[in-house]
């Protein structure tokens, strides 16, 4: 079965994506600490996707230590509810989480390792032996859940949901962490590339500080153009983006493999930030 999320930072994008086919609604931001909305705000957001009938999932970001007490009070809240997953990208956070048995840690992407992000291909081009180029392009599209040692961590913390980036080139070798137990939700069209503690962002729109910022990138990106390897990345907020347009093919694939859920970004960066570009997304990939 198909399963579409929609992932939403703030609570204007949130009732868009309400209005839209998805199963779930993923509500946070992976990348900045600054973004995590107020005990209050998640308690609305939580009470409008229950009414709605969809699935909640809350995403948390990597964080310093002064965010962790921030997040425990909403980490409480969310294990009194019914049972539901946190998507966690610091490991200060998946040890709160793991306290309770009504939550599901979910591995978010920071937390895993994809060489393949980079954008460098000449990297698998080099011109040796077509052995040792087939051996580099291996290492290079495959993830750090390739490794029996890390999935064997993950299932003592309890994980066995993970994300990972449209990467299409990465998707062959994701039937070693299926074969053994668990189950990736891809991202559409994003790939991370860089992710900064400083925003640059704010920095370029003249924000001064992030704790009373405007949230510029609830609205814009930036493209960057990289003349030497003739690619567009695009700048939103502290990370800077990669994107690929997903297909039919791709997903149909993907879930002979084993692939549960498909993510959808609602943001400047990929353009679809009302809930009839995620339905028209939808249908034309189903």
């Amino acid at each position: 079965m198909k399963k579409f999320s929609v992932q939403v930072e703030n609570l204007n994008m949130l009732n868009e994506a309400l209005n839209s086919d998805c199963n779930d609604v993923r509500f946070g931001s992976d990348f900045c600490e600054w973004k995590i909305p107020s005990l209050a705000i998640l308690k609305k957001a939580y009470r409008l996707v229950n009414d709605a009938g969809k699935n909640f999932t809350y995403v948390t970001p990597l964080v310093a230590s002064k965010s962790l007490d921030k997040l425990e009070q909403q980490i409480n809240f969310l294990a009194e509810e019914k049972k539901m997953r946190i998507v966690v990208n610091d490991l200060g956070v998946l040890r709160l989480v793991k306290h309770h048995l009504n939550l599901k840690p979910h591995l978010g992407r920071i937390l895993i390792t994809i060489p393949s992000r980079c954008p460098w291909p000449q990297i698998t081009e080099l011109q040796v032996d077509e052995r040792v180029t087939n051996e580099i392009a291996k290492i290079f599209y495959q993830t750090s859940l390739n490794s029996e040692l890390t999935l064997n961590i993950l299932r003592n913390h309890g994980i066995q949901n993970f994300d990972v980036e449209w990467i299409p080139s990465c998707f062959p070798h994701l039937t070693f962490p299926v074969d053994r137990g668990f189950t990736p939700s891809i991202h559409l069209h994003l790939i991370l590339v860089v992710i900064t503690r400083r925003c640059h962002t704010a920095r370029l729109l003249g924000e001064k500080n992030p704790q009373e910022c405007s949230r510029p990138c609830y609205v814009n990106a930036f493209s960057l153009k990289q003349k030497t390897l003739d690619m567009t990345l695009f700048l939103h907020g502290n990370v800077a983006f990669r994107i690929i347009q997903p297909t039919r093919q791709h997903v149909n694939e993907l879930i002979r493999l084993g692939v549960a859920e498909f993510i959808i970004a609602m943001n400047p960066v990929t353009g679809i930030e009302s809930g009839k570009k995620v339905n028209t997304l939808i249908h034309s990939l189903t």
